[in-house]
């Protein structure tokens, strides 16, 4: 949200060399101009003994906060209005709204009639939360003061977060209009727009405010926010470039630091690595344990000794900070709060950009605006003495709860769960849990799952960074803002754990429509639920609760029951006959929910047939108990059936579904797998089978499914020609309305260009090159392009490209040796022997295991070595590989046996092996390159590769 400023800056229509520069884009030019201004500013103020009240405003707008508060402690020559305000000014920007009040409230009735000091009172209400009352207050105002600008700010902001966007956006318009040359006006219609989900008209109305005033902060934050926005990777950097302007204008910038500290950052775990993380968290375990037994001191005392033993790493000190933010129960917590912010503020500058630090620094800052909330005494005492009718599930389910001391943690979690708490035993049941981390325990340590230290999300954030995830996350921040009537992140994350794991195939086919109808007829309450099914419903089920508007963190929080049932109103019933059921399972009605139950058990024998299928029907069994007409069931029977090779049975089952429902798009797919089990020469019937059930879904999700699954079919058959086709006929027609769809039909595109540029087609490599700079840590795309790179001949790409990743893989400790096998590869192609070695022996550590590559890139290692002059432990590694039946796979190896063979100088063996390769697959590029490479000696061989060249539809042309 924008800040606006007392004191207008209007010096910079000015002219000289650094005006001349670009402000908008070049952060370098901006910085030094701000290092200018400051130093104008400082000056005049050093240079007087009675500094102006101008210039001070001036130095605040800057940043130069400390130089103020020690001016207005010398008593400066300022009437005690301007003292006041100053004063007032000077802890707002602080985010200590009490102390702000205390200032102006200590001046005099009469000098409290000061129009100044009466927006001061207006622009605190907005603090507190009244909106209505500092509405009230700014029109007062204009009555006696129709131009001041200050004011109309504030009252446009009031407007703005009642989602009053027309009355707001008439207040810019008329400022643009009388006062053209001032930045105000283009800044408040900015946040108008990006309020009311318009990003790009936000981002044209906010340059040309930016070229009027290039140092306004809440600007900086906003464009660089505009530019995330564009879901480009390659714009990262642009955007933290404005991030930093803002945090030098304002460096306690709150959506800076929270953006930067959640995901939205141009780093890499690589760039956070502590490489004594381990022995320092094992090191601070006791100092966890005397957190949750209100042994704080002791904690404390636990964090300083790690601190000396480990002074260059940053860990211990976000460790202490984080346990000052979190013990919540504590008598003085402000003050605890602001030892935490000086702690994360001295991490930031011992290490730039760590989000840890950012994400914790925002949540003091939140935590230290929350007491002004004219809603906290009422919500403080509700959570002092929480009214949870479940506790033991409760702790099942959300278990750090019990980490925090005291009972308020509790209470912040259980308040905002509403009538979803109906879904705690069925989350029981699959041994489901929700976390609740702490500041200092990033989301790979809280769910055990390195996987978020090294991937990113469907917009480019960093999963190291994020704080919530819908497999069962919300860190301890969003838990206390929720709690406060801010965006409830924790019921939103806790909606996509129950969605993907207890509502029923009907229910999830339900939202998926409702959310295609509602991003068709434009629906959705904001941009982030118009992401996917997914976003839609954690946005709006959380909505159905809100009756009243609630404090935001940015636009994508102000959503409640009006808004629902106004902008979306089949939702609306959808998700109150969703929640009528949770109220009636609730109060006794168990019938209520029975088909969830189904679900849950289903997903139970999923889980069971791994190991054991007669434990899987089991729960079958169970799961039809609760709800005989269940589809997903009873086709889980038959595809357990066909994996046991009983057919008769499976057919029975895909019988007794196709009379519940014959037009269930399902029942075709797997109809389609049991006649590649039980019928597994009779293609057509296999491919009528998938035909049928791609035509007859109608869900866009699933229609995307069973095009990969089709177009895979006839690729694993070796005809790559058809796949290919699956393939561009998706891209021409399937949707791309959420950003599920949008990947898969990425991953679409690019499996027909990864297969073109192993064919040679360069056009094909450009295209790999764009997506995977759209999406740089999507590592089956990264792999593809290095592979499309090295068929080209183009390994210093191909080693730029695969290093890029490898670094934060390696930081992450996570072993992709498919990584390490196209980098040997891409040195070898090069020449490099030296790497190439260094490589290899990686990968061949105790002569190889088989079980660290999938069994093609196994094969691709023997090749390698073969190629290496390595042959005897190519051979050896070859005779550890178990064999594997897919018709790519056995392709494949007679391919790496021809290799093997050519490189013993059995020169025709080899040419037998390579064409028994190209007969079971043409497009075995590795097959058709070594004929060639044959042909040169033997020129009979000119004679086969004409031969299978004549098989190929499309022709490749390395």
């Amino acid at each position: 949200m924008m800040r606006y400023q007392y004191i207008l800056l209007s010096f910079f229509l000015l002219i000289g060399h650094a005006y001349a520069q670009d402000l908008l884009n070049d952060h370098k030019a901006v910085l030094e101009l701000l290092k200018q201004e400051k130093d104008k500013a400082v000056k005049s103020v050093k240079g007087s003994s009675k500094a102006s009240f101008n210039d001070l405003g001036k130095l605040l707008d800057l940043g130069e906060w400390k130089l103020v508060n020690t001016h207005l402690n010398n008593k400066s020559g300022l009437s005690k209005v301007e003292a006041a305000l100053l004063l007032a000014k000077y802890h707002w920007l602080n985010n200590d709204f009490a102390a702000s009040e205390k200032a102006v409230k200590s001046l005099s009735k009469k000098e409290q009639q000061d129009y100044r000091v009466q927006r001061t009172f207006a622009l605190l209400e907005i603090e507190a939360w009244d909106l209505e009352q500092a509405e009230k207050q700014c029109l007062s105002l204009l009555k006696s003061h129709p131009e001041d600008v200050e004011t109309k700010l504030i009252l446009g902001r009031a407007y703005m977060l009642q989602k009053k966007y027309k009355e707001a956006l008439a207040l810019a318009d008329d400022m643009i209009a009388k006062q053209p040359k001032d930045a105000a006006g283009y800044f408040l219609k900015a946040d108008v727009f990006f309020w009311d989900q318009n990003s790009e008209e936000a981002e044209k109305v906010l340059v040309q405010g930016l070229a009027l005033n290039p140092l306004n902060a809440d600007a900086r934050f906003y464009y660089g926010y505009a530019i995330w926005r564009r879901i480009d990777a390659r714009q990262l950097n642009a955007m933290v470039a404005q991030w930093d302007i803002a945090l030098a204008i304002n460096p306690l910038h709150f959506q800076t630091h929270w953006h930067l500290g959640n995901g939205h950052t141009n780093l890499t775990f690589a760039d956070y690595i502590d490489a004594d993380e381990k022995a320092i968290r094992a090191a601070l375990t006791a100092a966890e344990e005397d957190f949750t037994a209100n042994r704080i001191d002791q904690a404390l005392h636990t964090i300083n000794k790690v601190k000396e033993e480990y002074p260059t790493s940053v860990l211990p000190q976000m460790h202490e900070a984080s346990l000052l933010y979190g013990d919540f129960d504590a008598a003085d917590r402000f003050q605890r709060l602001e030892k935490a912010e000086d702690l994360f503020l001295d991490i930031l500058k011992r290490k730039k950009h760590y989000g840890p630090a950012h994400n914790g620094l925002a949540a003091v800052i939140k935590s230290k605006r929350i007491p002004f909330l004219k809603s906290y005494p009422t919500i403080m005492q509700a959570l002092k003495a929480p009214k949870i009718s479940n506790m033991e599930d409760f702790l099942e389910i959300f278990p750090d709860v019990a980490y925090y001391p005291g009972d308020v943690a509790k209470g912040m979690a259980w308040n905002q769960l509403y009538t979803s708490v109906v879904y705690f035993p069925f989350l029981v049941k699959q041994h489901r849990l929700f976390v609740i981390p702490p500041l200092h325990v990033d989301l790979a340590l809280a769910m055990k799952a390195p996987y978020f230290r090294f991937n990113s999300t469907f917009d480019n954030r960093q999963w190291m960074d994020i704080r919530g995830v819908g497999s069962g996350a919300a860190a301890i921040e969003y838990v206390e803002r929720g709690a406060f009537e801010e965006r409830n992140v924790l019921l939103h994350e806790y909606v996509h754990l129950f969605h993907g794991r207890v509502l029923t195939d009907e229910q999830n086919r339900r939202i998926k429509a409702l959310y295609y109808q509602a991003m068709e007829k434009g629906l959705t309450l904001d941009y982030y639920s118009q992401n996917n099914e997914s976003e839609y419903l954690a946005q709006t089920y959380p909505a159905y609760f809100e009756k009243v508007k609630v404090h935001p963190l940015d636009f994508k929080s102000m959503n409640t029951l009006s808004d629902l049932q106004q902008k979306d109103p089949d939702m609306y019933s959808f998700l109150d006959d969703l929640i009528s059921r949770e109220r009636a399972y609730l109060a006794g009605d168990k019938q209520a929910m029975a088909s969830n139950w189904s679900q849950v058990y289903l997903n139970l024998a999923e889980e069971a047939a791994k190991n054991d299928y007669q434990e899987a029907y089991k729960l079958l069994d169970t799961a039809l108990h609760y709800d005989n007409k269940y589809l997903p069931a009873i086709l889980a029977y038959a595809k357990f059936h066909i994996a046991e090779g009983e057919f008769e049975a499976a057919k029975s089952r895909i019988a007794q579904a196709n009379e519940i429902n014959p037009n269930y798009a399902p029942i075709y797919m797997l109809t389609g797998d049991l006649l590649i089990a039980s019928q597994p020469e009779d293609l057509e019937a296999q491919a009528a089978a998938y035909t049928q059930g791609f035509g007859l879904e109608q869900d866009y999700m699933e229609k995307s499914k069973n095009a990969a699954i089709l177009r895979e079919f006839y690729f694993s058959r070796g005809d790559l020609n058809k796949a290919i086709q699956v393939a561009k006929t998706y891209v021409a027609s399937g949707s791309q309305i959420s950003t599920y769809l949008r990947d898969r039909l990425n991953d679409q595109r690019s499996f027909y260009h990864w297969q073109l540029s192993l064919l040679g087609y360069q056009d094909a490599v450009d295209s790999l090159a764009y997506l995977s700079s759209q999406r740089p840590q999507h590592y089956p795309l990264r792999i593809q392009y290095a592979e499309a790179l090295l068929a080209n001949g183009k390994e210093d790409e191909a080693v730029k490209n695969l290093n890029e990743v490898y670094r934060t893989l390696q930081a992450s400790q996570v072993s992709r040796p498919e990584f390490e096998l196209l980098l040997a590869e891409a040195f070898f192609q090069k020449g490099d022997l030296v790497n190439t070695e260094l490589y290899l022996e990686k990968l061949m550590v105790r002569d190889g295991d088989p079980a660290r590559l999938d069994y093609n890139y196994n094969l691709r290692l023997v090749r390698l070595l073969a190629k290496a002059d390595k042959t005897a432990k190519a051979a050896l590694f070859y005779q550890k590989l178990p064999k594997e039946n897919g018709l790519l796979s056995q392709s494949a190896d007679f391919a790496t046996q021809a290799w093997l063979a050519f490189h013993q100088n059995e020169l025709e063996k080899a040419i037998s092996y390579a064409t028994q390769a190209l007969d079971l697959y043409a497009y075995n590029i590795e097959a058709f390159q070594l004929l060639t490479q044959i042909s040169k000696k033997q020129s009979k061989v000119e004679n086969i590769l004409t031969k299978y060249r004549s098989n190929m539809v499309i022709q490749p042309k390395l």
